[in-house]
């Protein structure tokens, strides 16, 4: 009875399991589609970014035709200035709202350089992700076909096989607990807020976001809690340092 219980209960956790890791895949596959989105994204700001460029080059080059031809028709309107007088009144309009294009073209440049970099960081954000939801997905699997494994040995009544694919699998399940340990994080990550405390403001708070992000729940779906635990000792961390900051002010 104890074996056909314990059948039904791996069953039971297998049949758990296959569920979880489903939505788990097809939760992965949404996330591969968006990095396919934001890949396409990162190309469309890139050709944008080329056109911009193109667009300021060339109107650099009217720029300076321009000038020096005002600059020799400013010799001719020493003998002639009552009759181009209009003329170069219109050539210095057209100037103005020259430098100004530029500008705006300058301006839209540096808005979308802005926000490649926010998509690049967005994508590395979601690449370390996956990354890890991989590897968690994958022990699963393998812990799925271990439990399958030991249905199979109790159902032909070979417990002693049974037994070492259990505790194989308690080993297995051991060492990737070790791998996602909090203890290993938090030193990792106070490690890495102290060394923010010798940046100045801004340097401190760009890598004290970029930690936030990368382990910021919304983004971790599938190591939901394991990033919400993180994200606290990420909290616990920068409060220190700024506290150990206002005592040096």
């Amino acid at each position: 009875e104890k074996p056909e219980s314990e059948l039904l209960t791996q069953a039971r956790l297998i049949a758990k399991l296959e569920a979880k890791v489903k939505g788990q895949s097809n939760l992965i596959s949404d996330l591969c589609k968006k990095e396919h989105m934001m890949e396409e994204r990162e190309r469309a700001h890139v050709a944008r970014v080329q056109g911009l460029e193109a667009a300021f080059a060339q109107l650099q080059a009217q720029h300076a035709g321009t000038v020096h031809q005002v600059q020799q028709q400013h010799h001719q309107l020493q003998q002639q200035q009552q009759q181009h007088q209009h003329q170069q009144h219109q050539q210095q309009h057209q100037l103005q709202q020259q430098q100004q294009q530029l500008h705006g073209i300058a301006q839209e440049r540096d808005r979308v350089l802005r926000d490649m970099q926010v998509v690049v960081h967005d994508m590395a954000c979601t690449k370390a992700m996956l990354d890890d939801s991989g590897r968690f997905i994958t022990h699963q699997q393998h812990q799925m076909h271990l439990m399958s494994c030991e249905m199979n040995a109790l159902r032909a009544g070979n417990l002693h096989q049974h037994n070492l694919l259990q505790q194989q699998r308690m080993r297995e399940q051991q060492d990737r607990e070790g791998s996602f340990s909090l203890n290993k994080i938090k030193d990792a990550i106070e490690e890495a807020v102290k060394e923010t405390s010798t940046m100045d403001e801004d340097q401190r708070k760009a890598k004290v976001k970029a930690l936030r992000m990368r382990w910021h729940p919304d983004k971790n779906p599938i190591l939901k809690e394991f990033a919400t635990e993180v994200t606290k000792i990420i909290n616990e961390a920068v409060d220190q340092v700024e506290k150990a900051l206002e005592g040096r002010r």
